[in-house]
């Protein structure tokens, strides 16, 4: 197994400041406590706040679309059908995720540099809700929804229960 290079290995650590802390608190301070790097050596990394942040969201972005690529028989988005990568992204988001990948998610929304790192991903494997048939847009829907449900409840779905609820939307993909 490669070795984690250290650029990763704080990129994994600032995602875990910001799951048990917000974004607020990921600092150069707070990381290079967490890490046990120099604040030179994250600078030499992340040469601004704005930079780790915007790694942060690429390395979240990436291992999506590892993910997605994965739950398609290992082909990438060009090579599949629009409805072949929808239930990819349906079956990806249908599960329940830790909470900072939704945290990054909305995080993302605070500004064009992190919402341009995900459009790729979106664009490549997501709907577009303006132009696809109603129920494609439904299916996806179901799939953000069981994707944020066990974040926002304290009544989580039961495996069995949040399988059937994916099988569900995955027949509005029937193609």
């Amino acid at each position: 197994m490669p070795r984690v290079s250290k650029k990763v290995e704080a990129l994994e650590m600032a995602l875990l400041i910001i799951e048990k802390d917000g974004v607020h608190a990921l600092t150069y301070d707070s990381l290079s406590t967490a890490t046990g790097m120099s604040k030179s050596g994250l600078i030499y990394h992340f040469p601004t706040r704005h930079q780790l942040l915007i790694d942060c969201h690429t390395l979240c972005a990436e291992r999506w679309e590892e993910e997605l690529v994965h739950l398609s028989g290992g082909k990438p988005a060009d090579e599949l059908t629009a409805r072949q990568r929808y239930r990819a992204a349906l079956e990806s988001m249908g599960k329940n995720d830790p909470l900072i990948e939704l945290l990054m998610s909305i995080h993302s929304q605070s500004h064009p540099d992190f919402q341009e790192v995900w459009r790729g991903v979106d664009k490549r494997w997501l709907p577009d809700p303006a132009t696809e048939d109603e129920s494609v847009v439904l299916a996806s829907v179901i799939g953000s929804g069981l994707w944020v449900h066990d974040h926002l409840t304290e009544r989580p779905l039961p495996p069995a229960r949040r399988r059937a609820l994916i099988d569900v939307a995955l027949a509005h993909l029937a193609e």
